[in-house]
């Protein structure tokens, strides 16, 4: 699959010389100069998800995954539910993926990632089932990670992430198989964009950082259809703990309402 990169806001200038290896220049903006985002009144929007990833520390983000946050950030102003639910599912997983200070294991998304394209390519959904049960204790995880991250930052900060019992930390698994699908069952609204997020979450695959291959794994996960039809079903309860994690309001309250929104929204999955 060839990966073909749409314009970022954010460019960058390769010098080489004969003897050099080629370099990357990024230029800095003060945030004073940078234009406000302005929220399009959707219960789903970029200036939420922009907000929310406040939350984490930007020098501490991948290149890549930098990329793949705008791409983010743009399908929340879509108008389609699957690329709304497609961002904030991915801004829950990705926020908790890059806020511990030590990058944990990616094993629940592996796990996930492995079932859904050996339920593609045989029919066979058994194993995918029991797989999604714990890539949503995965979420709910997550979403219990942001709300310490609102209320004690340090004590995620100065944590590390999750750990598995998975050979090599869920950092392998059937990743051109899984996004195969992904592009294949996209809409027209959301194929750009996620052509965009398989580039990113390609590059860090093959990255030698391990928080780079736990953000390509959950990326992976995140964006399967089945996932997608959890997000979808569960899309409101999800976007308001977005809301009162980025803005305020009674956190503990939103999440313990996404987190039966997704146990209700994995009860329907159509397999």
């Amino acid at each position: 699959m060839t990966c073909t990169m749409l314009p970022f806001v954010l460019v960058f200038l390769f010098a080489q010389s004969t003897f050099a290896l080629p370099t990357a220049l990024v230029n800095f903006v003060d945030v004073n100069e940078a234009r406000p985002v302005i929220d399009n009144g959707q219960l789903v929007s970029r200036a939420l998800i922009d907000k929310v990833f406040e939350l984490i520390d930007g020098a501490d983000i991948p290149l890549y995954a930098q990329m793949m946050i705008q791409s983010v950030n743009d399908q929340a102003n879509s108008g389609d539910a699957a690329s709304q639910a497609s961002a904030v599912v991915l801004a829950i997983n990705a926020i908790a993926e890059l806020a511990n200070g030590i990058p944990g294991d990616a094993c629940e998304s592996a796990a996930l990632v492995n079932a859904y394209a050996y339920a593609v390519s045989t029919g066979n959904s058994a194993g995918l089932r029991s797989a999604l049960v714990k890539y949503v204790q995965r979420i709910n995880a997550n979403i219990d990670a942001i709300v310490r991250l609102v209320n004690s930052p340090d004590s995620v900060r100065y944590s590390s992430g999750p750990r598995g019992n998975c050979i090599g930390g869920g950092r392998s698994y059937q990743f051109e198989e899984a996004w195969d699908d992904i592009l294949n069952n996209a809409n027209p609204f959301q194929i750009g964009l996620l052509n965009e997020e398989y580039c990113a979450a390609k590059r860090m695959y093959n990255a030698p950082s391990v928080r780079s291959n736990n953000l390509a794994a959950t990326v992976t996960a995140s964006l399967s259809r089945y996932v997608n039809q959890i997000g979808q079903n569960a899309l409101g309860p999800l976007a308001e703990f977005l809301r009162a994690a980025a803005i305020g309001g009674n956190l503990n309250v939103s999440a313990g309402n996404a987190k039966a929104a997704l146990s209700r929204a994995l009860a329907s999955v159509q397999y």
